[in-house]
């Protein structure tokens, strides 16, 4: 697998994210690739370079010049050695002249396999070569956290400052005791190490933990969680 360099990278994709971002299909249910006829003679994609970092996978490849091609469909499998993996469309690119895709929607450490396919206005290719790439590790998560009450029915919750100078913000998340995660707040800045929850329902006890992300939006692991039962 091939890696592009970025300078060459950067400027290639000027002009054509627009293209392929407005025209991604949200990732729905597992789509059986042969659900279209095949025609075998429809070309597969030539040349495919990627690009790999926490927040995405970016891939290029060369033109394609058989008229009879209408777009590309981009499938996308998380292997799990099953005999036959379970592929999902996660975009279909509606123009054969766009040569580039990037998926924004990868987490980090994870093992992704790849597939593309053109079609026409009735048939569809036979899926193209098998790429596999695995993304780079997450930030680590915010060392220390402490929870506790300044005063009846405030929560103050402080952190350790991430030592990554990337960080531009926390996201702070909330749940009831054994419940689902839910966004709180953002605290802008690396350097600010607290956030105070005036919103806490008395009696309730509830977990808090952070989540440091960097300005590209990559997220670190979340933090220990630490509960408090509000008074």
């Amino acid at each position: 697998m091939k890696s592009l360099r970025r300078s060459a990278w950067a400027l290639s994709l000027i002009g054509v994210s627009l293209i392929v971002s407005g025209c991604a299909d949200a990732i729905g249910e597992v789509t059986s690739m042969t659900a279209v006829k095949t025609d075998p003679s429809l070309p597969t994609l030539q040349g495919i370079k990627t690009m790999v970092d926490k927040t995405g996978v970016g891939f290029e490849w060369k033109p394609i010049t058989d008229k009879r091609v209408e777009g590309i469909d981009v499938y996308r499998a998380v292997p799990t050695g099953a005999p036959q993996e379970k592929y999902v469309k996660i975009a279909t690119i509606p123009n054969r002249f766009a040569t580039h895709y990037v998926d924004t929607t990868v987490k980090p450490d994870t093992t992704y396999d790849y597939t593309f396919k053109t079609f026409g206005v009735l048939f569809g290719s036979a899926p193209g070569k098998i790429i596999r790439v695995k993304t780079p590790p997450g930030m680590p998560p915010v060392s220390f956290v402490k929870a506790y009450q300044p005063s009846p029915g405030v929560v103050k919750i402080l952190w350790t400052p991430h030592p990554d100078p990337r960080v531009a913000d926390y996201i702070i998340q909330r749940r009831l005791a054994g419940g689902r995660w839910k966004y709180l707040a953002t605290v802008k800045g690396r350097l600010s190490p607290e956030y105070i929850d005036e919103s806490a329902a008395k009696g309730r006890r509830y977990e808090y933990r952070v989540v440091a992300r960097s300005a590209d939006g990559a997220m670190a692991r979340p933090s220990q969680s630490v509960a408090v039962t509000v008074q």
